[in-house]
């Protein structure tokens, strides 16, 4: 396996500062072929943090996006880089500090202890998972959104969309990823792809935080667009009025 390791960050310095740190002292570099960080032209000192870190983690590339693709568009500069520089896997892991850094390394564990599957999806919301200063309407949330998914698609699913994952690149080769939505409903409709295609999944448990993070997400938008997406879906009325290619996707490296 050859895996990529991307990092998409948006405004969160702090974080990622924490994130890049945990990745340096335990030497998780070591377990991928690069690690990327894609900056999504952040307000902040995004960019600059992850410069600094340049010098002491191997192998370790900075972007910053030509414009602001939101967290899907990063999604699709990642599996575009991986898939330009020959790996067989695409690992993402948020910036935000919210998944813990060193528990890639349990997914990427499990990659490869099932190579037959096509993705290792980081689960907040199973037997395992641990959940910090999550709130509860959040969490029930989700849950119900679970079932109804699991339900209708009839497909076991455990989470919409964490923020640590491992995608095996081949499933991904036709490129209709594209043409998702750049925001941050972006996990949705590529869990329905994943579906579409009978896609291999494993779940697995992992810790999630809130602590100091500024979230993006608007809970209500979120949860009516997925099911929106959900029924469109099912009754084969998912349609894209524009067709995206890969080159409206550019970053620059730093």
């Amino acid at each position: 396996m050859k895996i990529v390791l991307a990092i998409p960050a948006y405004n969160c310095g702090k974080q990622l500062n924490r994130v890049l740190s945990a990745i340096k002292k335990q030497h998780l570099y070591e377990l991928f072929s690069a690690v990327i960080v894609i900056d999504n032209i952040s307000p902040d000192d995004t960019l600059q943090v992850a410069q600094a870190f340049k010098k002491s983690i191997p192998h370790l590339h900075v972007f910053q996006n030509q414009q602001n693709y939101s967290l899907g568009g990063s999604h699709k500069v990642a599996f575009l880089y991986g898939e330009r520089v020959g790996a067989t896997h695409v690992a993402i892991l948020h910036g935000d500090d919210q998944a813990v850094a060193s528990e890639v390394a349990d997914l990427v564990a499990q990659a490869k202890q099932h190579p037959e599957v096509d993705a290792v999806l980081g689960t907040r919301f199973m037997k395992g998972s641990r959940l910090i200063g999550y709130d509860q309407k959040r969490i029930w949330g989700n849950r119900v959104l679970n079932v109804v998914f699991t339900i209708v698609a009839l497909r076991r699913t455990r989470d919409l969309g964490s923020g640590l994952n491992i995608f095996k690149l081949d499933i991904l080769k036709d490129h209709v990823y594209l043409q998702f939505a750049d925001r941050m409903t972006f996990n949705i409709e590529l869990l329905l792809h994943l579906f579409k295609r009978r896609a291999k999944i494993l779940y697995f448990p992992i810790t999630w935080r809130e602590s100091d993070q500024v979230s993006n997400a608007r809970n209500f938008t979120i949860a009516k667009t997925a099911f929106a997406n959900l029924m469109k879906w099912r009754f084969g009325q998912m349609e894209y009025s524009a067709i995206k290619k890969p080159g409206d996707y550019i970053s620059k490296e730093y």
